[in-house]
């Protein structure tokens, strides 16, 4: 019937807009950890004498302990609080232990690395991570550990709001295809800065904006759940990281 349709329509945009609502605190919260992150590299690396192992890995433990407990383990909103830190080679001593912390144990968490925006953005992380070091071993090492979380290749597009996070990539010769995220990694084939920056932008306009494309009704309403229940355990961000 009519009325029943239209309470319908009533309880879907009010749904969408507490999902909204949900991402734009989660945003917030991001920025915030970011902000606070970044002032504790300022702090560990003005230190003298030098900071000592033992001080940089609680330090470290602190970080990704409040991370994990703030974003309930959610690898997704871990990964966009990497990606909004700031690239600062100076603050590697503690960002790379706090990159690589998180990032080794993206494996155990639920994820959507088989979703074109959930591959674009763990392959950034592992870019900028890279980006963080010399070593030809220790780049390896890091393409080493991302080849074995994500798919071998760029997942197939599922929704409209795909493009633009696909449009992100550069093209991939036909005969690197089979080997796609190999040669994603491997290669420096984009300005890395610019396309995170792109990619934040991109994230920020579909998950808050509402424009997130045809999406099954089972999908949308686990995200909005999934978000519900996010939205519950984060907790004041100064309280967990002090």
């Amino acid at each position: 019937s009519q009325p029943g349709v239209q309470q319908s329509d009533r309880f879907a945009a009010c749904d969408g807009e507490k999902a909204r609502q949900t991402r734009r605190y989660q945003l917030t919260v991001i920025d915030i950890l970011a902000d606070y992150i970044r002032f504790r590299c300022e702090s560990v690396t003005g230190l003298h004498p030098p900071v000592q192992p033992a001080t940089l890995l609680r330090e470290c433990n602190r970080i990704v302990g409040s991370m994990f407990v703030i974003f309930d383990g959610s690898m997704e909103l871990m990964a966009l609080t990497l990606l909004r830190l700031p690239p600062d080679r100076q603050h590697t001593l503690l960002l790379y232990p706090v990159f690589e912390n998180v990032l080794t144990q993206a494996g155990t968490a639920p994820a959507d690395y088989d979703t074109i925006p959930g591959y674009v953005r763990m392959l950034l992380c592992y870019k900028r991570w890279k980006s963080l070091v010399h070593g030809r071993d220790e780049k390896a090492a890091i393409d080493a550990h991302a080849i074995r979380l994500l798919p071998g290749r760029c997942p197939t597009v599922r929704h409209t709001s795909d493009l633009c996070f696909l449009r992100l990539l550069p093209p991939v010769p036909p005969g690197q295809r089979g080997a796609e995220t190999r040669y994603l990694l491997v290669n420096d084939l984009f300005n890395l800065e610019h396309c995170i920056a792109q990619f934040r932008h991109h994230h920020r306009r579909t998950s808050v904006g509402g424009h997130t494309g045809s999406r099954d009704e089972s999908t949308a309403k686990q995200q909005r759940d999934n978000g519900s229940n996010r939205q519950r355990h984060l907790v004041s961000v100064l309280a967990c990281v002090r």
